[in-house]
């Protein structure tokens, strides 16, 4: 009653005050058992009142401190739990451990308990806890939401082994987490975005932007500029399948190059045709025979690189090594 009482007159400073000498009476080392009961019983009380006024940081906060986070669901509704979900999720990087798998685990049973399956399954994967993402990915029944998540497995280069009878979508979502379409998703939207062009160098260099007056002749080819030019060709047509310094006459630029630059320009060719397992690795196959041992290198790595993130029945780079 006298609770009651003081929480009317003085409010959230009050409740506030309150929640810090809970907070500091529990971490006392000589506080009896009884006494501490009765601040968590105290504790409870406030809960309450922070989640029906909208304060559910302080809830948490006050769990937090008191080492009862367990306690938090049964005070949750539809109404709150996205943003109790939310805190407790940004605290995580700021929490020691084991109390960072606590709040994952938290927030990981609100989002089951309000079936929110991508969120949950979102926890799961931060904790690292294969078993648990399985059972989030089991708990969810709509198909459209499965997709989702499989996408999202995907990403992480994570694999579950689904059984036909559980998912009647089984073989659709096993192809999207082993993310057998991703080269046809990636060129599709390059497409709808009309930026399909292949791109060279110096529409990154701009160096004609330079206010740089240069000495002797300015089309001398060197070995260091040959090498930065593989990479930011590789990388700025990632995944696009077409370049303009290897796919007319990638020999004649190889052999601009020497040893470790040489393999790094024919290891570019995977970049350029990241994710297509199946007409990727017929443009790299010719290198494989070169006779120059840094082209086959190269060659060999742009193998690797074509089939990184991809799970592929075949597996071409497993049966190269």
């Amino acid at each position: 009653k006298q609770w009651y009482q003081r929480r009317v007159r003085g409010g959230h400073e009050y409740v506030r005050h309150l929640s810090g000498e809970i907070g500091r009476q529990v971490s006392e080392p000589d506080i009896n058992q009884s006494e501490k009961d009765a601040l968590v019983a105290l504790a409870k009380k406030i809960v309450v009142y922070d989640m029906s006024h909208n304060t559910e940081s302080e809830a948490c906060d006050l769990l937090m401190e008191i080492e009862c986070i367990g306690m938090l669901e049964q005070f949750v509704d539809a109404a709150c739990y996205e943003r109790v979900c939310l805190y407790l999720v940004s605290c995580v990087p700021y929490v020691p451990e084991p109390e960072d798998k606590t709040l994952l685990k938290t927030a990981l049973n609100l989002y089951l308990k309000f079936e929110v399956f991508p969120l949950a399954l979102r926890c799961a994967i931060q904790l690292n806890d294969m078993d648990l993402v399985q059972d989030v990915f089991s708990s969810c029944k709509d198909p459209a939401v499965q997709k989702q998540m499989a996408f999202m497995l995907g990403r992480q280069q994570i694999f579950l082994d689904l059984d036909e009878g559980q998912f009647p979508e089984a073989e659709e979502l096993t192809e999207i987490m082993s993310n057998v379409h991703l080269n046809t998703n990636f060129q599709s939207l390059a497409r709808e975005l009309d930026i399909m062009e292949p791109k060279v160098p110096e529409d990154i260099y701009k160096s004609h932007l330079e206010n740089v007056r240069s000495y002797g002749p300015s089309n001398v080819d060197s070995a260091r500029q040959n090498l930065a030019a593989s990479f930011v060709n590789g990388f700025v047509n990632c995944a696009f399948g077409n370049d303009k310094l290897l796919a007319e006459n990638g020999n004649k630029w190889l052999y601009k190059n020497k040893e470790h630059g040489m393999m790094s320009a024919t290891a570019s060719l995977g970049l350029i045709l990241l994710w297509d397992v199946d007409g990727g690795l017929t443009q790299i196959d010719k290198y494989l025979y070169s006779s120059e041992d840094y082209i086959k290198c190269g060659a060999l790595l742009a193998c690797g690189i074509v089939n990184s993130g991809v799970r592929n029945e075949c597996d071409p780079a497993l049966a190269l090594l």
